[in-house]
């Protein structure tokens, strides 16, 4: 089973525009290569003290602390970071 969650669904393709999702939290992850990473088209940012940052596709830098919790921010992202356990970056890929 190659996709999708079963072989079903592998039949109909994506439903929607982002098909996946990866959860960074105290720590950092790279989207920038690796087959099962790369697609990291969008993230939302959550949790209670907000620290940390995102390396963008194309090149910069976003400190989390400048954005609004719960807000789809649609870019391309090459890395995530969490500064703690209370800040969660939930990376769409598609």
């Amino acid at each position: 089973m190659a996709g999708l969650v079963t072989d079903e669904l592998n039949k109909f393709g994506p439903f929607g525009r982002y098909n996946g999702v990866n959860i960074v939290t105290n720590g950092f992850k790279d989207f920038s290569s690796g087959s099962s990473d790369l697609g990291a088209a969008a993230f939302i940012v959550s949790g209670s003290t907000i620290k940390g940052r995102v390396k963008l596709a194309r090149g910069g830098t976003i400190e989390l602390d400048d954005l609004v919790v719960g807000s789809v921010y649609e870019i391309g992202l090459a890395a995530a970071e969490s500064d703690n356990a209370t800040t969660f970056v939930l990376v769409l890929q598609r």
